[in-house]
């Protein structure tokens, strides 16, 4: 089953004031990124329709390794480039998916699970969403390609998409990026601000809760070890000297995601497994060893320290001691010597690590705790 990526690059980008396919964004340009997000996401190929400077839009694609397919008519409009681009698609073309350049930030896993779920069970078409919110690109079947070039162009696709409505299917994400575009200079330096790809924004974790069915009370609880994990990062660093400072972005998406499958066996590994599925590996290990930690007195403490710390001295959303939150397993499991001594060893683990914290911060918590808005 072949699934083709179709990047439309053919606008004039009039409202951006320049050739928008070819602006840097993170370690590469604009187009690379949605021809790196569709490749690693598992379409078949990519081809960029070019239109206004074409001969340089082209050139990148061609470089990395693409096809291009020009698109005579792209003063036109958008339309024309889905016209011009479906035209061009192989014949062996089973779906394709449609996303403009001006969509960059898409993750692959978003593209991964929609050439997953069509090739699983074939539909007319399937939307990536957001929080019930449709985005791009949608993965369309070369089914609705003749209806796509009869087309007189009213209503652009979304027209014939509509038709369609009764068989499509949604797929949620929690992937922002399928609904930002890039519009204007401020929708293009807000892009550059997003933090590296393998965190989850503040946003994508609200998605995750609601995608792993994450308890209420325990959403509540991970704000709450969140902005105490920020707080003690905060603190740490401004008392490093040459040792690299923590990353404040990792600290508070680990630390909003380490209850996350908080409803399965062996949650810490669960919720791991969930934010590696989605690509959001630079925080899975940290939720994978937030129960215990080891570390050693000559390495400097990480990410993975700070929201191991915050998560142990709260229970829910009240501040307590090391000895207040690690009492209530002690008395669960009083009866059962191996259990009794596995906690005691992590709760001996857990103030060593404490004591090195408050020691190199120069805070004690959770007693310097500011008061934390629970209502955020």
């Amino acid at each position: 089953m072949e699934i083709y990526g179709l990047v439309l690059a053919a606008g004039f980008s009039s409202r951006i004031g320049k050739l928008k396919a070819l602006l840097p964004i993170d370690d590469c340009t604009v187009l690379s990124s949605c021809i790196r997000s569709l490749v690693n996401g598992g379409a078949s190929d990519v081809f960029v329709v070019t239109g206004h400077k074409a001969d340089q839009i082209g050139a990148q694609a061609n470089a990395l390794g693409m096809h291009e397919i020009y698109n005579p008519d792209y003063e036109q409009g958008m339309f024309s480039s889905v016209k011009a681009g479906v035209r061009g698609l192989p014949d062996d073309a089973s779906a394709f998916l449609v996303l403009p350049v001006d969509i960059p930030l898409v993750r692959s896993s978003t593209i991964r699970a929609l050439t997953f779920d069509y090739s699983s069970a074939p539909t007319d078409i399937i939307y990536p969403c957001f929080r019930g919110e449709r985005g791009h690109p949608p993965l369309i079947s070369a089914k609705l390609i003749p209806e796509i070039l009869a087309h007189d162009g009213t209503g652009g696709l979304r027209a014939i998409l509509e038709r369609y409505d009764s068989t499509a299917r949604e797929r949620n994400m929690p992937d922002l990026g399928i609904l930002r575009d890039l519009d204007t200079p401020e929708d293009y330096e807000k892009a550059r601000q997003i933090p590296r790809r393998r965190v989850p924004l503040p946003e994508e974790c609200m998605a995750l809760w609601e995608l792993a069915d994450t308890p209420l009370q325990t959403r509540e609880h991970c704000k709450a070890v969140a902005e105490a994990a920020c707080f003690m990062a905060e603190a740490l660093n401004r008392n490093r000297d040459r040792q690299k400072a923590l990353d404040l972005d990792m600290v508070k998406g680990a630390a909003l995601m380490h209850d996350v499958a908080k409803l399965k066996s062996n949650h810490e590994a669960a919720g791991a497994a969930i934010l590696a599925g989605y690509g959001f590996t630079g925080i899975a290990d940290i939720v994978a060893s937030h129960r215990d930690t080891d570390i050693k007195a000559d390495s400097p403490l990480t990410e993975q320290e700070i929201v191991f710390l915050a998560d142990k001295i709260f229970q829910g959303t009240t501040p307590v001691s090391l000895d207040q939150r690690y009492g209530k397993t002690l008395e669960r499991w009083k009866d059962d010597p191996e259990a009794v001594a596995a906690i005691t060893g992590r709760l001996e683990r857990a103030k060593t690590l404490l004591q090195r914290f408050e020691q190199e911060a120069k805070v004690k918590v959770p007693q310097q705790l500011p008061q934390l808005d629970r209502k955020s």
